[in-house]
């Protein structure tokens, strides 16, 4: 598995540091694969404190996760997406935060914020599907 090379970065730090614009410039998310992570952080296995290790730098670039436990196995593909983007990355955020928090006086809030956004994707899907149509 390729891992990415961040243009200008010259160690792992450099490397880390880049990672949220790397997410900001391709939509604000993407899919790597654990063995991924392991090599982007240098090192070669995924045991329990590496995967501890990428967990938290992840978390001090903003960058969330799921499945929110990454596991140790390389061949797993984890959904990294930016948790300061207001793009799709916002919804996979509202998703991952309603799914492993508990019920709190925010849940109701962020539960229609996320349904009106499911909403809008919905209308945007429909009218597109009504062009289609048109067009043929």
């Amino acid at each position: 598995m390729a891992v990415p090379k961040m243009p200008g970065a010259s160690t792992v730090e450099e490397a880390w540091a880049k990672l949220p614009d790397y997410l900001a410039a391709i939509g604000g998310y993407d899919m790597w694969y654990v063995e991924t992570l392991v090599r982007f952080d240098g090192a070669q296995r995924a045991g329990s404190r590496i995967i501890k290790r990428i967990t938290e730098r992840l978390a001090e670039h903003h960058i969330g996760h799921l499945p929110d436990q990454l596991p140790t196995d390389g061949n797993c593909r984890v959904l990294l997406y930016s948790r300061e983007q207001d793009n799709l990355a916002f919804i996979l955020r509202l998703v991952h935060d309603l799914a492993t928090q508990e019920y709190n006086d925010n849940t109701n809030t962020l539960v229609g914020v996320l349904k009106t956004l499911l909403d809008g994707h919905r209308k945007v899907q429909q009218a597109a599907a009504r062009k289609a149509a048109e067009e043929r």
